[in-house]
């Protein structure tokens, strides 16, 4: 997110754009005296929105889901022990009893006792089956795949979550340069305000004395019109770029704005191209991004070779069957099985996984490296913009510097009645010009470094 200084027009005719810049200077001075620097304003504003901003918000949810994830693949590799419990009633089913109780009636019969029971009763499936299940894996390779690819996708949602922090820090910076800068601009225009009113008022009484042709009051009049209009386009900009910062920083359209001194804007870190590059390539989330990638797709090979192995569980089961709810030796129930599966052949199915999963590597291999590259040429782009703007700056200095040198000299020659109005106001305006151009290469040199200090990833972000 870039804001730029809105761009004013400024020529020989604009008396009070020549006559004020001074008297602002003086004031930005006076005020940023009291103020704090634009880094401690900055630190706190990132801060800020870092705890606030909903973007970060949701990716921190998001995260949160991706650790509860891990969890559960961890939880495969233990038992899952579970109570099941069934009672039926039957209509139409074999009763063993049907069966038994006429043959235990003939044995009775032949040996003369009542030894056999004739009164049996059981059905298949019984009546009632309660019992505990547990189940645990011996060997599953698919598990510790699923365990490593959980892993993995809770770090690529962790670097995604870094990388949104990062760049909110950076657009946060941006956002509140471009307010300040608008800020500074409708205060520059709003200055000459006055002085323009004052223009056509001379203008009116000069041409009442007979001293001045109408046009001289018209010119006034349009000069005045032109820069109420640049004041309200400028304040249209202040608005809006007060409501995209107070956007980010999660708060109302209207919540207030520190500004800084504008000379602590210009304030950086001098680090060279190749340990800026060093610090972006060891710390910039897109390569933890792409490193993620990576060990997603070596999990995802690890399941996929897992098919070609066979399976071992334990399983367990106790409980109590029968016509009803007895709890004896004679109603208790164990089983305890060793189960093996193995696929054989499932028309070739797992041959294509694997073969996809080996694609999938090879493209986050290909994505890191493009992110490398990537990196490697935003760092690069960033720090020749940085000492371009740094040479700009002291260019701008050095203007202002001499222009007003040159208003001095012309401003005491016009006292003598050596240079004539017209050298006054095009010494005063080169002035003014010479004052804008600062500010506006000043706003723009501090968004280059915060350019830079993303592409290299200097800010140390929070967890």
């Amino acid at each position: 997110m870039f804001y730029t200084l809105p761009m004013f027009k400024v020529n020989h005719a604009m008396l009070a754009v020549a006559v004020v810049a001074l008297s602002v200077g003086v004031t930005v001075v006076a005020r940023a005296q009291a103020s704090p620097s634009a880094r401690q304003l900055l630190d706190g504003y990132v801060a800020e929105a870092l705890a606030a901003n909903l973007t970060i918000a949701r990716q921190s949810a998001a995260l949160t889901r991706a650790d509860a994830g891990v969890r559960e693949a961890n939880g495969r590799f233990l038992p899952s022990v579970g109570l099941n419990a069934r009672y039926s009633e039957f209509s139409g089913v074999v009763n063993i009893g049907d069966f038994i109780n006429p043959a235990y009636a003939a044995l009775n019969q032949l040996i003369g006792q009542s030894r056999f029971p004739t009164d049996v009763n059981a059905t298949l499936p019984f009546r009632q089956e309660t019992k505990l299940e547990l189940t645990q894996p011996l060997f599953n390779d698919a598990l510790f795949g699923a365990r490593a690819a959980a892993r993995a996708q809770r770090d690529l949602v962790g670097a995604t979550r870094k990388a949104a922090m990062r760049q909110l820090s950076a657009d946060i910076q941006q956002a509140w340069l471009g307010y300040a800068s608008t800020v500074r601009a409708v205060e520059t225009l709003e200055s000459t305000l006055p002085l323009l009113d004052e223009n056509v008022r001379v203008s009116e009484r000069l041409i009442g004395a007979g001293q001045a042709t109408p046009d001289v009051l018209l010119r006034a009049r349009a000069e005045r019109s032109e820069l109420l209009q640049q004041i309200q386009e400028a304040t249209r900009q202040r608005h809006s770029a007060r409501r995209g910062f107070n956007l980010l920083r999660n708060r109302d359209d209207e919540s207030p704005i520190a500004l800084a001194d504008d000379s602590t804007l210009v304030l950086v870190d001098s680090l060279s191209r190749a340990a800026l590059l060093s610090s972006a390539l060891r710390h910039r989330e897109e390569l933890a991004q792409a490193g993620s990638g990576i060990t997603l797709a070596r999990a995802q090979q690890r399941i996929a070779a897992a098919a070609y192995l066979p399976n071992l569980a334990l399983a367990a089961s106790y409980g109590v069957q029968g016509d009803r709810y007895r709890f004896d030796n004679r109603s208790d129930v164990g089983l305890a099985s060793l189960v093996l599966s193995w696929n054989a052949f499932n028309g070739g199915q797992d041959a294509a996984r694997r073969a996809q999963a080996n694609a999938t590597r090879t493209e986050a291999v290909y994505r890191r490296r493009e992110a490398e590259r990537a990196i490697t040429l935003q760092v690069g782009n960033a720090f020749d913009a940085v000492q371009s703007a740094r040479s700009t700056l002291v260019t701008a200095d050095d203007r202002l510097a001499s222009a007003q040198r040159a208003f001095s000299l012309v401003q005491r020659r016009f006292a003598e009645g050596l240079a004539t109005p017209v050298e006054f106001l095009s010494a005063r305006t080169a002035f003014t010009s010479a004052a804008i151009n600062q500010v506006i290469t000043r706003f723009s040199f501090a968004t280059r470094v915060v350019e830079l200090e993303r592409a290299a990833a200097l800010r140390a972000l929070p967890n």
